[in-house]
């Protein structure tokens, strides 16, 4: 069996939340993205069950200034989640508290200042000179353990997207700043054509594929979704594929419609 039929992905978009459960003998692991709908959402918020290795995601921080007329900066990170209640000495209460808790930021995102979050770089290595410098300060501080990429839009040709974000990671591993790293693609030609090409460079770099199932059309069925989760499972062959839902039923396969159904046939397929 290929190890990433072993995982399971529970995904719900308000303040996104990803479950993923493995077979025996491999941990069990719940993700969240936490903090970009700015609802005041705290760590605490979410009861943490003691046997299940959780990862809180901040969302997100993007190489944009913060001004109202945002504007690309090449790799010089800024946060943009809910800073007042998502601080660093928040983030040390709720890991010393649990130790089974860790704690990823996502860069990217959707959108920023009321436009597109597009990925931009003047050049492979100035973005990446920046990047490396401006996320390992906003790492140390929060004292974070890894990074989710999450870029939607693009500005630049697969290759170049490539080179930097696959460098980003091998830079942040190789000096100790992160531990994992994982990827946030969707069904979108675009978007495929760029992940894909990281993928194929540095996909032994990547410890997770957090793919948004819940992107695929409303009303998906079950045998839809296992059609979906079967062809991702081939493009990111080899990967850690967390299947998903989201929350407000808005896309994808809900649990009312069977994504558990699907999830457990995935698990025995």
């Amino acid at each position: 069996m290929e190890f990433s039929k072993l995982f399971i992905a529970l995904i719900f978009i308000l303040q996104t939340l990803v479950f993923v459960s493995s077979a025996p003998g491999n941990s069990n692991l719940f993700r969240e993205y936490i903090g970009a709908e700015f609802k005041n959402v705290k760590f605490s918020d979410l009861p943490i069950d003691k046997n299940v290795e959780f990862h809180f995601i901040l969302s997100f921080a993007v190489d944009y200034t913060t001004s109202s007329s945002a504007s690309p900066t090449n790799g010089k990170f800024n946060i943009f989640w809910d800073t007042d209640n998502l601080t660093p000495s928040q983030v040390a209460a709720i890991k010393s508290k649990n130790s089974n808790v860790k704690v990823a930021l996502s860069l990217g995102g959707d959108s920023v200042g009321g436009g597109s979050a597009y990925f931009n770089p003047s050049s492979v290595n100035s973005w990446l000179s920046n990047a490396v410098s401006s996320l390992t300060n906003i790492i140390q501080e929060y004292n974070l353990d890894g990074i989710d990429i999450d870029y939607e839009h693009f500005q630049t040709d697969p290759d170049t997207f490539t080179q930097c974000i696959g460098q980003l990671i091998s830079t942040l591993k190789k000096n100790g700043v992160i531990s994992f790293a994982s990827i946030a693609p969707f069904d979108d030609d675009q978007v495929q054509s760029h992940y894909m090409a990281l993928w194929k460079s540095y996909g032994h770099l990547i410890d997770y594929v957090n793919f948004q199932f819940y992107a695929y059309d409303e009303g998906t069925t079950v045998s839809q979704f296992m059609n979906y989760f079967e062809t991702q499972r081939s493009n990111y062959k080899g990967g850690k594929i967390l299947p998903s839902f989201i929350s407000d039923g808005s896309g994808g396969l809900s649990p009312e419609n069977g994504f558990f159904t699907a999830c457990k046939a995935i698990m025995i397929d």
